[in-house]
């Protein structure tokens, strides 16, 4: 459950892991310091503030003392209370004016509640830098007039700032560091995910930590590596494809030269058929030549190659201008490759193409026998032919949807098989990035 709330890149894993601690210790703090020192430093304000405020109402009620009170009260206006009024046969207001959700008022209204041992009534919310103490003696009642900074500290908003703004700048500067140190790791992301779509990657210079190095290093070795097996690979098949394509042109030669009765004539269809899947090795080997991606018109592509079939059991639903990143007779050959396909065993075929904002599809759809479930799979292995008899009949190697799944693979795209429409026929989706 948690993973799923968790940071997914490895940015903001990094920025996660800093802020954490951070926020976790200015709570601590925080927490330590309201329970422990503010609270603690209003309430004993608050506590002076009533003690104060016995002492001169015990004089104003003894009769003894009360030929002093006047030189009391002038006493503690000069230096604690700012006024101190008498107010004869008064009653205290009937509703306290307190704000419940006041931490200030809150602990004014526990202290006083406390500490005050005649009934009283405050209002801290009538002007805004005093608050106005009333308290009740028979029939008089003596106001206090006292500025709020007597019974609040004003550290507190001081103490948070402390705490918070270095805290945001250093973690500015943090994430400043962190995206230096977080950017090879892009870099390589991106480098990987290029050269597992078939395009061109310029080698990378090692930069960062010592493991990033060592990562972009290894990186680069693998690309090479393989880069070197698909050239040996690619140069293999074509070599071989090349050279027996002297020694079939000659005996091709020689069959005519010979073949005056047509009794040479299966010989002939053998040694055409050999042609034909030595140009399937050719196109299996060139669709693993490193070309680089351009930006095409899909489209007009698609347009191009249905009017080169002038097929009426061939349609094409598309929109006007699809413009898609990839190698343009790769793609070209692919299609190619699905529609006779479809047009071989199924007699027609249906192209659709549609993008969205992630992904670019190209449909062929047809109405014949299809591929079963289970061997869907297999038909993409090279070599795999689902009916061999038919198909080596016919100059097919297997490697038709092999050589589209290779082309798909290099564009970083997929390749679905499903049912058609009417849950008869040959789907072929074909899903690129946009």
């Amino acid at each position: 459950m948690l993973k799923k709330f968790l940071p997914k890149t490895i940015f903001f894993r990094y920025l996660f892991i800093i802020i954490t601690p951070i926020a976790l210790l200015q709570l601590i703090l925080i927490v330590v310091f309201f329970d422990s020192l503010w609270i603690k430093t209003n309430k004993e304000l608050v506590r002076t503030l009533a003690g104060e405020i016995n002492a001169i109402t015990e004089v104003y009620i003894d009769p003894e003392t009360r030929k002093d009170f006047n030189f009391i009260k002038e006493v503690l206006e000069k230096k604690l209370i700012l006024k101190i009024n008498v107010k004869k046969n008064h009653k205290l207001p009937r509703f306290k004016n307190a704000f419940t959700y006041s931490l200030h008022d809150q602990l004014l209204e526990e202290r006083l509640s406390k500490d005050l041992r005649v009934p009283f009534w405050y209002d801290t919310k009538s002007k805004k830098d005093v608050v106005d103490i009333r308290i009740s003696t028979n029939k008089d009642v003596i106001q206090f007039i006292v500025l709020k900074s007597r019974i609040r500290n004003s550290s507190a908003r001081i103490f948070i700032l402390w705490i918070t703004i270095p805290s945001f700048f250093l973690l500015l500067i943090s994430i400043l560091f962190l995206r230096n140190q977080v950017r090879p790791f892009s870099i390589l992301a991106d480098s990987a995910e290029k050269f597992g779509k078939g395009q061109y990657v310029p080698e990378l210079k090692p930069t960062g930590a010592v493991e990033v190095r060592k990562a972009i290093i290894e990186f680069e070795k693998m690309k090479r590596r393989i880069l070197r097996h698909i050239s040996q690979r690619t140069a293999m098949l074509s070599g071989i494809s090349h050279d027996l394509k002297t020694p079939l042109t000659r005996l091709k030669l020689q069959i005519e030269i010979l073949n005056k009765n047509n009794s040479l004539d299966k010989i002939k269809d053998d040694i055409l058929e050999m042609e034909k899947m030595i140009s399937e090795y050719l196109d299996f080997s060139t669709t693993q030549e490193s070309v680089n991606s351009i930006q095409f018109n899909l489209s007009n592509l698609m347009t191009e190659i249905i009017h080169k079939y002038s097929n009426k059991s061939l349609t094409l639903q598309c929109e006007e201008k699809i413009f898609m990143t990839g190698r343009q007779h790769l793609i070209k050959r692919c299609v190619y490759n699905l529609i006779d396909n479809s047009l071989k065993y199924a007699g027609n075929a249906d192209v659709g193409i549609k993008k969205t904002k992630s992904q670019i599809e190209i449909a062929v759809e047809d109405k014949g026998p299809g591929i079963p479930e289970n061997e869907r799979e297999k038909v993409l292995r090279p070599f795999y032919r689902l009916d061999k008899s038919r198909q080596m009949s016919e100059g097919s190697v297997g490697l038709g949807l092999s050589i589209v799944q290779d082309i798909v693979n290099s564009h970083g795209g997929t390749i679905k098989f499903t049912e058609g429409k009417n849950k008869s026929g040959l789907r072929v989706t074909l899903t690129f990035p946009a």
